[in-house]
């Protein structure tokens, strides 16, 4: 038996029309159900457990409008008029600013495409410009992630994050595969020295073979010594792992075990189940989709208890449905001892929800070392051993499965608090911005950096 628990719109993925759609709740799963006119019926599976899916609504933030919105048009169609509009719900937290669609890789399964049919490669004033669009839209406190593309592969990515930390910008990490900054550490000391915060550095497992499907070549030892050169420059690192049941689902605990081994230097953990744009060359079936709760669940399997499903909650920032963190202290014994519990209940204040959690991005993803710790030596077992443990024995864990075009909903987009900005001053959210057809079509992505690309 099914019932509809809710109303939106989506896309379809032969032709990117907007089309209406349902949530359908069936068998203690959630779906979501749309008709293309021209092409048919579609239903991708995107929740397993109703309750669940439904009780998260508490942790809603209070909606928000942007301060500065680049399309005014009186009639906006979401999300085909995008930039933001006047009917988007939520202020930036972080704003990715892409240098490059080149990479030193051709992963079978990038989100971007990288390298493909055009080169993207803007100048320095265009991406002062991209710089300065981020500020006059979010205002205090600018968390940026320098993308592409492998950012890397400039030779001028010092001279950029410089730019943007003289200009104003408070905070900035780097999204990269660690290739070049395995190879050359003077030029992860170069980055550093400039003004880099942190790496969001992509981390699929710890074996070669998954190597050779998420990246088509086997980086595992590569991937190891850029994690070593960090260390060496005292550099802080997010891991980025792609998560698929068809790849790597069975290591996510020892993904865990990895990174509580290497903190300080590793911050935290980021499971980004795989969504199927970009590169990726099938039309996904329900079985090879990681739902948020598949993956909470195995943490909590894999982890032997150490972390439950219910020490995971939304960060309130964005979509309720679009992501969940907990954050652990690492006891003496390497065991995690988690400060987030669904049962201490959604934040008492969503108001400027964005703006906390980018001072929170700023806070926790940076090196932190022992010099934090006060000089005195701290009773054992007190509560101020535990204090001076937690400033750098922590371990962050976070997910947000993108949206693509077969589960992708009009009200998360206007929810979204992760915007791409653009060439031409606009800020788009990640996941739309990305989204293409099944014939590789975007909306945006190819369309946008065409125009500027050499």
């Amino acid at each position: 038996m099914s019932e509809i628990i809710g109303e939106t719109e989506s896309l379809c993925p032969e032709c990117l029309k907007v089309i209406p759609a349902v949530k359908i709740a069936e068998n203690d799963n959630v779906y979501l159900e749309k008709t293309c006119p021209e092409h048919g019926k579609y239903k991708v599976l995107i929740w397993r457990g109703v309750d669940d899916y439904l009780s998260l609504k508490k942790y809603a933030c209070v909606p928000s409008k942007p301060d500065v919105c680049a399309v005014d048009k009186e009639e906006i169609v979401c999300p085909l008029d995008c930039g933001l509009c006047k009917e988007h719900t939520q202020h930036t937290c972080l704003v990715i600013l892409e240098v490059t669609n080149g990479c030193n890789l051709k992963c079978p399964i990038c989100f971007a495409s990288a390298s493909s049919g055009y080169k993207y490669h803007p100048d320095m004033e265009t991406i002062r410009k991209m710089y300065q669009t981020a500020l006059d839209s979010v205002g205090e406190n600018v968390c940026i992630q320098i993308s592409g593309g492998e950012p890397t592969i400039r030779d001028d990515l010092p001279e950029i994050v410089r730019m943007g930390k003289e200009m104003g910008i408070s905070y900035i990490e780097v999204n990269t595969n660690g290739v070049r900054f395995a190879e050359d550490l003077d030029f992860l000391q170069q980055c550093k020295d400039a003004g880099v915060d942190s790496l969001y550095f992509s981390f699929d497992g710890l074996t070669s073979d998954v190597f050779m499907k998420t990246c088509g070549k086997d980086l595992l030892e590569t991937k190891l010594k850029a994690i070593e050169n960090c260390k060496k420059v005292e550099m802080g690192v997010t891991l980025v792992t792609v998560v698929s049941p068809d790849i790597n689902i069975n290591q996510i605990g020892q993904l865990i075990d990895f990174a509580k081994q290497n903190v300080p230097t590793i911050k935290g953990i980021h499971f980004q189940p795989l969504s199927y744009f970009g590169r990726y060359p099938i039309i996904p079936q329900d079985d090879n989709r990681t739902v948020l709760p598949d993956l909470l669940v195995e943490i909590e399997k894999q982890t032997k208890g150490q972390l439950r499903v219910d020490n995971f909650i939304p960060t309130s920032c964005t979509n309720v449905h679009c992501d969940v963190k907990s954050m652990s202290v690492i006891l003496e014994d390497g065991s995690l001892f988690p400060l987030t519990h669904r049962a201490m209940g959604p934040p008492k204040d969503t108001c400027c929800v964005a703006s906390k959690t980018r001072q929170e991005i700023s806070d926790l993803w940076r090196f932190v070392d022992e010099s934090m710790e006060s000089g005195k030596e701290a009773e054992p077992g007190s509560w101020d051993e535990f204090i001076q443990r937690a400033k750098s024995n922590y371990l962050t864990i976070s997910s947000m499965p993108f949206q693509d075009v077969w589960n992708v909903e009009t009200e998360r987009l206007r929810g979204c608090c992760i915007h791409t900005v653009t060439p031409d001053g606009k800020l788009i959210p990640f996941c739309l911005f990305n989204i293409n057809s099944v014939h590789g079509k975007t909306l945006y992505r190819h369309e946008i950096l065409e125009k500027y690309s050499q």
